[in-house]
């Protein structure tokens, strides 16, 4: 049995914990460069974005951190998926496809056009898993990003 629930400022130290799992999953760890005073600002002061929490046992073993987003083209806003994670040894329970389901009721509910997310292109197991439940692949589009030096860079052009 398991729980799903929006976090609150007292489970930070455990969801930066999953977040480094993640990052070590990916061999994106060397990424990581908030502070936990910073992310905490960012999430319950600011509402840049928000998380859900899975716990079993009143154990924390999972999370998904997701914000509003819009589309052009649709008129309307949608949801973006930025992080969904769920340690190891509680995966193929069920868990991934109940967060994104509550995303997806979230979504008609407030009549929002999409719930997207990005995957790496070598996670596998996860692009099976998404293209199971009938997530489509965008090959046609490229995603782009500027931050660090060149983020200044652009800044200051």
């Amino acid at each position: 049995m398991f729980n799903i629930r929006n976090a609150s400022s007292n489970d930070l130290p455990t969801i930066l914990s999953l977040i480094k799992e993640l990052a070590i999953y990916e061999n994106l760890e060397d990424q990581i460069t908030f502070s936990q005073e910073e992310f905490q600002k960012s999430i319950f002061e600011k509402k840049y974005a928000n998380i859900l929490v899975c716990e079993t046992n009143e154990k924390i073993i999972g999370y998904a951190i997701y914000f509003y987003s819009f589309s052009t083209f649709l008129g309307r806003g949608g949801i973006y998926l930025e992080d969904l994670y769920i340690q190891k040894e509680f995966r193929n329970q069920g868990i991934g496809k109940k967060i994104l389901k509550l995303l997806a009721q979230k979504c008609i509910d407030e009549n929002l056009g999409r719930l997207e997310w990005a995957c790496l292109n070598w996670n596998e197991p996860s692009l099976a898993f998404y293209k199971k439940i009938g997530a489509k692949t965008l090959d046609e589009w490229v995603s782009l990003r500027v931050d660090g030096d060149a983020l200044s860079n652009l800044a200051n052009l």
